[in-house]
Order: C-alpha cells, then structure tokens, then sequence
C-alpha cells in the first residue's frame, strides 16, 4: 500500500462506523479535506475548489469528485443531502466520523514525493532525438514555468500570508522559479 493511501485501523474503522477496514486513497482524503476546510458543497463544488487548490500539486482523474463522495456517505465518512425538487442537487458534509478518518491520515507520515515532469522525460531521452530537440524544449518549458509562475503569483496575492493554504504555494513559487533557472541555464 503506498503511503498515499491508508487503511483505517479497526478502532479508527468502528469509529467511523465501517465494519471491517476500508481504505481510503488519495481522492478520498481530498473530498474529506475540502469539505472540512470550505464546508458542505456539492460534487461540482469539490471540482471548482480542488482546480483552485489541491489541484496545482496533485493530479488526479476530477471524475473522482463525483463518484467519490457516494462512497464515503456509505462509509459513514460524509452526509449527504438532495434536494427535493428540480434537479435534485446533493450536497454533502463531513461527519464527525470523517474528521477522525482525515485526522488519522494527515498523522501519518506522508511518503517521499511523486515528480511526473514530461519536460524532464523528453530531456532524459534527448540525446535520442534531433540537435534542435534541446533547445525547442527548454524554450517551451521556460514559457510554460513563465506562466504558472504568473498565476502563481497572482493566486499568492489572494492568500493569507503564513497562512497553511499559503505554504504549497510557496512551494509552487520556489519550484517555478528553480525549473525558470534550470532550464534557462539549459538554453545559455
């Protein structure tokens, strides 16, 4: 089991009311996590905050958003509720039992980072391809860092300084500007 996923322990299980064990992935820590921090929304709701948040540092399939929190609500880890009439909107909140089960997951040590750069792939195999392949991709991974830098920068205005939400952005500030200064020596 990677450290990204937990399973609950029994105590924590039976807490949550769940017989047996479950374990809960990533996407599932995200549903939880946003529910806490913004408060009840709705799966389209989860989507629009996780793409202004968790979004920037943890890719993931956004379909999960919608399938998801019907899982946790069998699991006792969210309520839901649907609207009677129209289009019979469900919104969901955390459970008292969801807190623990988020609890228990941020108490555990997270694991060493996962890096997918599709930039730094092309530029493993380089040498593989045409001399001007070098310079066309530390142009277009310069452009690209240039751009997330940019609304990095903007999202950082928004965000209360020393704030925990501040903090991967910081992080996301410190590593556009270090991939800027890479790939700009790449192209010197």
């Amino acid at each position: 089991m990677s450290d990204a996923s937990v399973s609950l322990a029994p105590v924590a299980a039976d807490a949550a009311g769940i017989n047996g064990q479950a374990t809960l992935g990533p996407s599932a820590y995200i549903v939880l996590g946003l529910l806490g921090q913004c408060g009840p929304g709705t799966s389209y709701d989860l989507k629009r905050w996780a793409d202004e948040s968790v979004g920037y540092f943890w890719t993931f399939p956004r379909s999960q958003l919608y399938a998801e929190p019907q899982r946790l609500v069998g699991l006792g880890l969210l309520e839901e509720t649907q609207e009677d009439g129209g289009r019979r909107k469900r919104t969901y909140s955390i459970t008292v039992a969801g807190r623990s089960a988020l609890a228990h997951w941020l108490s555990r040590p997270a694991g060493f980072p996962e890096l997918r750069d599709a930039g730094l792939l092309k530029l493993f195999f380089a040498g593989q391809g045409p001399p001007q392949l070098l310079p066309q991709l530390a142009q277009e991974q310069l452009d690209l860092h240039r751009a997330r830098l940019a609304e990095y920068e903007d999202r950082a205005a928004c965000v209360p300084e020393g704030s925990f939400e501040a903090q991967p952005l910081r992080m996301g500030l410190l590593y556009e500007r270090a991939s800027l200064a890479f790939w700009a020596e790449l192209l010197a």
